[in-house]
């Protein structure tokens, strides 16, 4: 539920947890190690012994190279809880999707779960695997950052049309409207114009999937194949798009990232007023000699750094895997800030993006070795439990598949917004502030409504979603950009110029409209 609470001028929302239509009971989610295995084995793998640990499903063996014997350790306990958490929920799936319907129909029959589980292993070790061969840095830093940049031109261009001939039909005194514009702008086959996700079309990629993962036995055991594919479906389009497409959840997940406010410092401390005294001049002295040895400590450590990070880097096999090093990885994040804060109407902002693209392109070639090392040398097993577990409290919230969560009312929503814009307003410094989103608060105000606002349409973010999941299918399975292909990573990936699309274009740069032709 949400509270509200008075704090300073205005309200805040203060979420306690998610908001359902009705509480169901009937079990808990474990939350310790032990319970994880027991629910796994007991629905999974009844006849293994209790002494002997379940099998991996993720390995992880190639994104972190430790070579402390305290790294080793650390990274096995966090590849168990891994583990531990991607098989409490499954169990957990299983239980609420399968067990319901099943169990009337065959009571005695317990072979089936564990029989889904069987295909949906070699699912995740066969994506796994993709994963690690897969160019994700070109992913992260070139393919999404251009979608998002594209979605914030569109909308805007969309918005700038909604009152000319363009929007000839449409009413211009419902904003609704607007996802017409902006679909015209974005056509995709699996996006009606009304922001509805064609079911088919997410079945047809599940298929691939499983047909590219799984071997031919188990792709041949048609009833396992269309359950699994159901629950997916369900998964996507019931609970995932519908909440991820919700301006007031973007708007929530992002005051999660920016987190509190910092807390304003006291009083400054009066300044004594007898004039200059020799222990006064001492301590000046004292502390200017401090201020001018610290500041020359951390730049020698600073430098050392530098060093030793540009040796790494030169010397890390992770570099040179993929399309990272023919790409460039900085371009497309420059340009996603610019569209952001929508520089174009501001001088000052058009200048100094010009000059960090100027020295960005300068150390480019190291730039495009720096961010593939960084994102592998800090993937840890860690980060993918965070995100499981997550899951599995939004899907299963009492241990079970939950009701669907009531949407916060009308003014909760604006006071989610409204506290968004006051914690961008305040995350930047007043004289960069100036800089950044205009000379006056009306201005600074009004920029900072401009970031908000293209993401403010569930209808058109359904189309940015539909998008990076193209770019995500792409990326793991190439084969799709180009065609059918006779075996999996057997077709060449897209050269440099069919993979980017300029801005300009109307067109994604991730053609996937052969899904459905397979």
């Amino acid at each position: 539920m949400a509270s509200r609470r008075t704090v300073g001028r205005g309200s805040q929302i203060i979420f306690h947890g998610p908001r359902t239509a009705s509480a169901r009971s009937g079990g808990s989610i474990a939350s310790n190690s032990t319970a994880h295995a027991v629910l796994a084995r007991r629905l999974l793998f009844p006849h293994y012994p209790p002494s002997k640990p379940l099998p991996p499903l993720i390995s992880l063996s190639n994104t972190h190279d430790p070579t402390e014997e305290g790294d080793k350790v650390h990274d096995t306990a966090a590849l168990k809880a891994l583990n531990d958490e991607i098989y409490d929920f499954l169990a957990l799936a299983v239980r609420g999707f399968i067990l319901p319907w099943w169990g009337k129909i065959t009571p005695r029959d317990r072979e089936f779960p564990q029989e889904v589980m069987r295909i949906v292993s070699h699912l995740i070790k066969e994506l796994e695997v993709r994963m690690l061969v897969a160019d994700v840095p070109y992913l992260i830093a070139n393919a999404i950052p251009t979608l998002v940049t594209q979605h914030y031109l569109d909308y805007r261009t969309a918005e700038s049309k909604f009152f000319t001939s363009y929007a000839t039909g449409l009413h211009p005194e419902q904003s609704d409207s607007l996802h017409y514009l902006f679909h015209s702008l974005q056509p995709h086959m699996a996006v009606s114009p009304e922001g509805e996700v064609d079911p088919n079309y997410v079945r047809q990629v599940i298929e691939h999937i499983m047909k590219a993962c799984l071997p031919p036995e188990d792709w041949d055991a048609e009833t396992e194949r269309t359950i699994i594919r159901e629950i997916v479906v369900k998964i996507v389009l019931e609970d995932a798009f519908p909440r991820l497409s919700q301006p007031w959840f973007l708007q929530k997940m992002a005051l999660e990232l920016l987190g509190s406010p910092a807390e304003s410092a006291g009083p400054a401390a009066p300044i004594s007023s007898t004039g200059w005294t020799l222990n006064a001049l001492v301590i000046l002295f004292l502390s200017a000699v401090q201020a001018v040895s610290g500041f020359a400590i951390a730049a020698i450590a600073g430098i050392q750094a530098c060093l030793h990070v540009v040796a790494e880097v030169n010397n890390s096999p992770h570099y040179a895997k993929g399309t990272s090093m023919k790409v460039d990885l900085v371009t497309p994040v420059i340009d996603l800030v610019s569209e952001v804060l929508n520089a174009r109407e501001s001088a000052t902002m058009t200048a100094i993006l010009s000059l960090l693209q100027l020295v960005c392109g300068f150390f480019a070639p190291f730039l495009n070795r720096l961010i593939p090392y960084l994102f592998y040398s800090r993937m840890h097993p860690s980060m993918f439990t965070k995100a499981v577990s997550q899951g599995k409290k939004v899907l299963f919230p009492n241990g079970y598949p939950g009701p669907p969560a009531v949407n916060p009312t009308p003014e909760e929503q604006i006071l989610i917004r409204e506290q968004l814009e006051e914690r961008l307003c305040s995350l930047v410094p007043p004289i960069a502030s100036k800089l950044l989103f205009g000379p006056n608060p009306g201005m600074q105000r009004r920029t900072v409504r401009g970031i908000i606002d293209p993401l403010g349409s569930s209808k058109c973010n359904v189309h940015l979603l539909v998008l990076i999941l193209d770019a995500i299918l792409v990326c793991l399975f190439p084969e799709l950009a180009v065609g059918s292909a006779k075996g999996v990573m057997e077709m060449p990936t897209p050269s440099d110029q069919e993979r980017y699309t300029p801005l300009n274009s109307n067109n994604s740069p991730f053609d996937t409209s052969n899904i459905l032709e397979d």
